[in-house]
């Protein structure tokens, strides 16, 4: 997870702060549109976006996404693009959670103003 103000990973001295832009990645989302063929590079114009969207909480509040779905040029890695609300709790260790149908993940982020 990397915060967009700095372009650096998250973490415990790098914290998420409310109204960050955050870029996600991970694998695993499934099927894309347009498709991509399994070992190829996904394409950058359109962007493969997933076929079902995922729903990303941080301390239980939703965060607004406006992208998910495969990187340009990469195979098989995804991103998910959020921004954190205001409102989100602050915490040496609030959940994240990114639910996509039926399968859900979270980790445990420090959060600040």
């Amino acid at each position: 997870m990397v915060r967009a103000r700095n372009n650096q990973l998250v973490t415990l001295s790098n914290p998420i702060h409310r109204g960050d832009a955050l870029t996600i990645y991970l694998t695993g989302m499934g099927r894309t549109t347009p498709a991509v063929e399994t070992g190829l590079p996904s394409p950058g114009d359109p962007p493969a976006q997933v076929l079902v969207p995922p729903r990303v909480t941080l301390g239980n509040v939703e965060l607004p996404v406006s992208f998910a779905g495969l990187v340009p040029g990469e195979i098989g890695v995804y991103q998910i693009n959020a921004v954190v609300p205001g409102w989100v709790p602050g915490g040496m260790a609030e959940p994240l959670t990114i639910t996509q149908g039926s399968s859900a993940t979270t980790i445990n982020v420090r959060v600040v103003e």
